[in-house]
């Protein structure tokens, strides 16, 4: 993009150079964030599971702070409340689970309005250069092919800049909101199995 490009989208391009750049760092930022997210609890889930049957409530627990990320501290919370009941674990994970969904889809917001916005400010940008063409062809008293066409032009540069940026941002939103889907997926999939274990430790007790 040539410095006489930006000239021609004016304050409008600088706005989507900007919103450019701030989606570009809420990606890579989010996708790193995502990356390190420690999930696939097989293994993790065997281990609490014989804890827990043992009553060895202290071994699940250092199990779970063990694995680290996400999913650790999703089962610490609840693992936490096992003296409680089941009710208190089943109440703790669901609090868990909403502040694990809050804090993984941090920034997507952000993706999101980039790419329902940029398309907005290119086409402002397309109506404001063109009627800043016409205003110029209007006071010079004269129309030429050429002239309108270079006014033309210059103003849907805009519009396609406006979709440069919003494609990518679109697209990144959908691919990290499909990441942090899988992960608190996951996280359901963990609850209903800690309490699946619970309620047959439970029950086993009272029936022997």
């Amino acid at each position: 993009m040539s410095m006489l490009q930006v000239q021609q989208g004016g304050w409008i391009l600088v706005l989507l150079l900007l919103l450019t750049v701030y989606a570009a760092y809420v990606f890579f930022e989010r996708y790193l964030a995502l990356r390190r997210e420690k999930v696939g609890g097989e293994r993790l889930m065997r281990e609490i599971d014989a804890a827990v049957r043992r009553g060895q409530l202290e071994v699940a627990l250092e199990s779970a702070r063990a694995h680290g990320g996400t999913l650790s501290r999703f089962l610490l919370a609840g693992l936490s409340r096992v003296p409680y009941g089941v009710a208190a674990v089943d109440a703790a994970l669901k609090a868990a689970l909403l502040e694990e969904e809050a804090r993984l889809a941090r920034g997507l917001g952000a993706l999101s309005v980039t790419a329902q916005v940029a398309p907005l400010l290119g086409l402002l940008g397309t109506v404001t250069g063109m009627i800043s063409a016409f205003n110029v062809l209007a006071s010079q008293g004269q129309t030429t092919a050429k002239l309108l066409a270079g006014g033309i032009g210059q103003a849907l540069f805009t519009t396609a800049a406006g979709l440069i940026v919003a494609i990518p941002a679109l697209i990144a939103y959908h691919y990290l909101a499909g990441r942090v889907d899988d992960i608190l997926s996951e996280l359901e999939q963990r609850r209903e199995e800690l309490l699946g274990i619970l309620a047959e430790v439970r029950y086993g007790k009272q029936t022997s």
